[in-house]
């Protein structure tokens, strides 16, 4: 598939090689719209680089190269380093671009005729954004998230490939629970274009909340944020395509960036939490909190804490109201809040005196406890759980997932079948439902560590008969947001639509409107210009991936032939050959003796 932009834009002639020490082969060096490509003379090979690939460069100095020359640099004409430019760039050996194992660092060299190539070729190279903008970026690490690879991932192939890029970039590690928070707190927003967290979804989830109480949060909210994984949950690089740490850091560095839609979780006299990935509450939410003991595990820890927490199931008894999707209600200009915080609608209705929130809310049908209920901005629910691939985060819209199911196959099995392949919707095991708005006031509410707090708001579905026979649950249970605790109580949730901004690979993209979830049937929506670009991106590389595979394969096939080409030589040679003849013709008079 070839851009509709992709004819040449400038040609050089020069010698080209993939290390700066092997053969380099006379070529015509083009520069494209959304490519650079390069053919041996006199062949017909091509080489094909997107400039969405592109992470770093070492070429000359601009000023160096207009700097004249002495007498003796003029009879040499130009040294070999004022002639020659390296390009540092991402390569994937297969399509899938989301796979970790694809990715891999690669370079090219260009050692062009005449400095005034050079010179034309870098001024062109930025004008088409072939190399990276300089930017000022801070990496927060987390040396202790996860299983402990946010380190050793800074150290071989951040810092590596950053110091390549061009960008000035900072390093700071986090010292303390929370320490994320103060940092994305405290930034200074005139030092730096982006923060870059290096670590899982939690620390992510920090930095949101410290980037959104600020009391310049309308500013901070437009500080670009990336996430390069180091975690053992890794959701959101999942789903946004930055699973591989050479892709994020790779998306972080060429500064793309999109919209993300979030979540605004208020209880009355607490402080209010944001959520740029998930709610859950019931039994997602107790594996995903308990599982934190079997951090040590990895990624794995979240399949035992499920196993374990599917077994010994529990009911939550609690009403659920919904607001339809993208319903809007006028806001007081004269909110206590306005210019402190991102404004809430509905924060009236956290009010212990409101019995019922007024139409168009709307109770979820009838729903005698719940056993899973589960609020997700992302397509993954962990590293290895793809949950659906038709929600899009900045859409503007909250997609609800609940059940009350208590089969244990029933609830299993989609996750040992489907925990993968994006199908977990589709096994009868949740229903679900778009909105605009989510009030939750659970039957029981405290704070889960402490029994103490804990206190029945509705004693009917808690301790009344009906409740005993389906043997309700009498504890609170836990509201997990982003893999963090918050207290269960009565809990609005509100979206924020396309509040943040989030780094992404210059080929990820989504529809501008998502597919239709409400009537199960898929709409297809005219893409917006920047998904389109963005589609025609990702069909670039991939092609350049596939003909790369392409002549990969060929080359194997090759080798396979001439060993086995090789093999039947051999044979040949050893079972004709005199001392083979003469040991059978021995072997047969003595075995036919």
């Amino acid at each position: 598939m070839q851009l509709k932009d992709a004819k040449t834009l400038a040609e050089f002639e020069c010698s080209a090689s993939f290390t700066q020490h092997a053969k380099s082969y006379p070529a015509f060096l083009h520069l494209k719209a959304n490519e650079l490509t390069w053919t041996i003379r006199g062949t017909d090979i091509t080489s094909r680089l997107p400039y969405s690939c592109v992470y770093g460069y070492e070429a000359p100095d601009l000023e160096r190269l207009n700097a004249s020359q002495h007498d003796l640099e003029d009879l040499v004409k130009n040294t070999l380093n004022d002639r020659l430019v390296t390009l540092h760039f991402i390569e994937f050996t297969t399509q899938d671009l989301k796979s970790v194992a694809s990715p891999q660092k690669s370079e090219v060299c260009f050692l062009f005729q005449d400095r005034k190539d050079v010179k034309r070729f870098l001024t062109l190279a930025r004008e088409l954004q072939v190399l990276p903008k300089p930017r000022r970026l801070l990496l927060i690490v987390n040396p202790n998230g996860g299983v402990g690879l946010a380190k050793k991932t800074s150290d071989t192939v951040i810092k590596p490939m950053m110091r390549l890029s061009g960008l000035t970039f900072k390093e700071q590690y986090t010292e303390y629970g929370k320490h994320a928070v103060d940092i994305a707190h405290k930034v200074d927003l005139d030092q730096v274009d982006a923060l870059i967290v290096v670590s899982g979804d939690g620390v992510l989830h920090e930095v949101v909340n410290g980037l959104l109480t600020r009391p310049d949060w309308e500013r901070a909210r437009r500080l670009p944020v990336g996430i390069i994984p180091a975690g053992s949950g890794n959701a959101f690089a999942t789903s946004v395509g930055t699973k591989s740490p050479y892709v994020a850091t790779l998306a972080a560095i060429r500064g793309t960036t999109a919209k993300l839609d979030i979540f605004s979780l208020s209880q009355l006299d607490r402080p209010r939490i944001y959520s740029m990935l998930l709610f859950s509450w019931g039994m997602m939410a107790d594996a995903d909190i308990e599982s934190d003991k079997y951090r040590w595990l990895g990624p794995l820890r979240f399949d035992i804490a499920g196993v374990i927490r599917a077994i010994r199931l529990r009911r939550y008894p609690g009403k659920v109201y919904v607001l339809p999707p993208k319903h809007k209600r006028e806001i007081s200009s004269s909110s206590s809040e306005h210019g402190h915080a991102p404004v809430i609608s509905y924060g009236d209705l956290l009010q212990p005196s409101v019995q019922e929130p007024p139409k168009p809310w709307r109770l979820l049908p009838s729903m005698p406890y719940y056993t899973m209920l589960l609020l997700l901005n992302c397509s993954h629910a962990g590293e290895k759980i793809f949950f659906t691939n038709t929600i899009r985060f900045n859409d503007g819209i909250m997609r609800l997932w609940y059940s009350c199911e208590t089969r244990f196959w029933k609830i299993i099995l989609p996750f040992m079948v489907d925990q993968t392949n994006g199908k977990l919707i589709h096994r009868g095991l949740m229903q679900d439902t778009e909105c605009g708005g989510i009030l939750i006031v659970p039957g029981v509410e405290g704070d889960p560590e402490d029994p103490n707090s804990h206190e029945i708001k509705d004693p009917d579905s808690v301790t009344g008969q009906e409740a005993k026979r389906l043997d309700i649950h009498q504890a609170p249970g836990v509201f997990d947001v982003d893999g963090e605790v918050m207290p269960t109580a009565r809990l609005l949730i509100e979206i924020l639509p396309s509040f943040m901004e989030i780094l992404v690979p210059e080929w990820f993209h989504h529809e501008e409107d998502p597919l239709s979830l409400t009537d199960g049937r898929r709409k297809e929506e005219k893409e917006s210009p920047e998904a389109v670009v963005a589609r025609q991106k990702k069909e670039l590389v991939q092609e350049v991936a596939r003909t790369r595979q392409a002549l990969e394969n060929n080359v194997q096939s090759v080798v396979l032939l001439l060993l086995a080409m090789a093999a039947v030589v051999t044979a040949y040679a050893i079972f004709f050959s005199e001392p083979f003849q003469l040991w059978a013709g021995l072997a047969k008079r003595t075995l036919f003796k």
